[in-house]
């Protein structure tokens, strides 16, 4: 069976939190299928990125998509009525490319990864047509422009109200939608009136399940993630303000650790400090992260399933999250994970962590064992083909 698999970003390597989720799909379903990646790049370098991955029967097909370009269908798409998340990523090239698929394939399967990709085939009666939404993309807007500033908080607000229009719209274009986390599910259902989301979480790869033991930095805090969203650029600022130097009062040791891509001037900033460490683009995340003592997701923003703390968990580090952050996430807080929502109580749950070396110790346990048990990707890859199969 063939099966025409579109994104928007190249999902290699799989680094971050959308990427991630396009890849496992892609590893997994590529042993069932034959299929044909359809996706954007910035430029032609890009493509440099295509290594083997190991995926069989894939076949990548990318159209170039300059920043410029979408900067440019943004401004315009400010006076219009669709969703900035659709103007970005207009494109008469992927248009045309998608009907040179159809015209020269016989496709049982259309697979949407994001709302943004979505028009590209809604219009088409066949073959079947699967969106994965991943997220609730009016909520996570909707929540962002609380806490953004100028005309970025008005810009947010406006696209929330955008979306809340569009993802009734063009799910029903689709003989499946998908998201990954009960929360989302409710919030479509509840809010927007969106029936039969199904919910596919994210999961976890064997080899992030591996396990060895290894010392324990007692002073290192970490986070870990892309930083080129504003909910993860927002997580950092708001803990280095306001929940580090609480936790510097009462351990003056304490290192705060930044790992990840794309970190933002105003993040690279705080390295000024002695006692916070940026680790950019780091080629192994496990490496710079699986020494840590606690690591922290004090999300103020979040929707769908964060990986951050299911990757925490596989790698056997305590995580100190917000309620926000935990999201859909099965996992009971107290026994598997340290829930707060203020930064005098959030600083108070690190010290915690750092200074009592047996909840740490129980913890981590749990959390792996649970993850082990709920978050295995070939398990949950598997379910959701036996979906796609049932729809041709």
């Amino acid at each position: 069976m063939k099966m025409l698999f579109l994104t928007t970003r190249l999902p290699f390597p799989p680094v971050g939190g959308e990427k991630l989720r396009a890849f496992y799909f892609l590893k997994y379903f590529s042993r069932a299928w034959e299929i044909t990646l359809l996706t954007f790049v910035e430029s032609e370098s890009e493509k440099n990125a295509l290594k083997d991955y190991g995926l069989d029967n894939l076949r990548v097909r990318s159209v170039v998509l300059p920043r410029s370009h979408s900067y440019l269908k943004c401004l315009k798409g400010l006076f219009s009525r669709e969703p900035l998340e659709i103007a970005y990523y207009a494109s008469s090239k992927m248009t045309q490319a998608v009907r040179e698929e159809l015209n020269s394939a016989k496709y049982d399967l259309f697979f949407c990864h994001l709302i943004r990709m979505a028009p590209y085939v809604a219009g088409y009666r066949a073959p079947k047509k699967v969106l994965d939404m991943c997220d609730a993309m009016s909520l996570r807007y909707s929540l962002s422009s609380r806490f953004r500033r100028g005309p970025f908080k008005f810009i947010e607000y406006l696209e929330s109200k955008r979306l809340e229009k569009y993802e009734p719209e063009i799910s029903g274009k689709f003989d499946l939608s998908l998201v990954a986390s009960v929360e989302d599910k409710k919030f479509l259902e509840k809010n927007l009136g969106i029936s039969g989301v199904e919910v596919v979480e994210n999961g976890l790869n064997p080899e992030d399940l591996d396990f060895k033991e290894i010392p324990v930095d007692s002073k290192k805090i970490v986070f870990f993630s892309n930083m080129r969203t504003f909910h993860n650029a927002d997580a950092v600022q708001y803990f280095y303000k306001s929940i580090f130097p609480l936790i510097k009062e009462r351990i003056k040791e304490a290192k705060f650790f930044i790992v990840g891509a794309g970190i933002p001037p105003s993040i690279l900033r705080m390295s000024r400090d002695s006692s916070v460490r940026i680790i950019k683009d780091a080629p192994d995340i496990r490496a710079a992260v699986e020494d840590s003592c606690v690591s922290v997701a004090p999300m103020r923003v979040a929707v769908g399933i964060q990986n951050k703390i299911l990757q925490s968990m596989a790698f056997r580090v305590p995580v100190v999250t917000t309620t926000r952050g935990l999201g859909g996430i099965q996992a009971e807080p107290g026994r598997d994970v340290l829930i707060a929502d203020s930064p005098a109580e959030f600083a108070e749950k690190v010290i915690m962590l750092m200074e009592n070396r047996d909840l740490r110790e129980r913890l981590k346990e749990n959390a792996y064992r649970l993850v082990k048990e709920k978050y295995f990707w070939p398990h949950m890859a598997e379910e959701l083909n036996k979906k796609l199969k049932s729809l041709v």
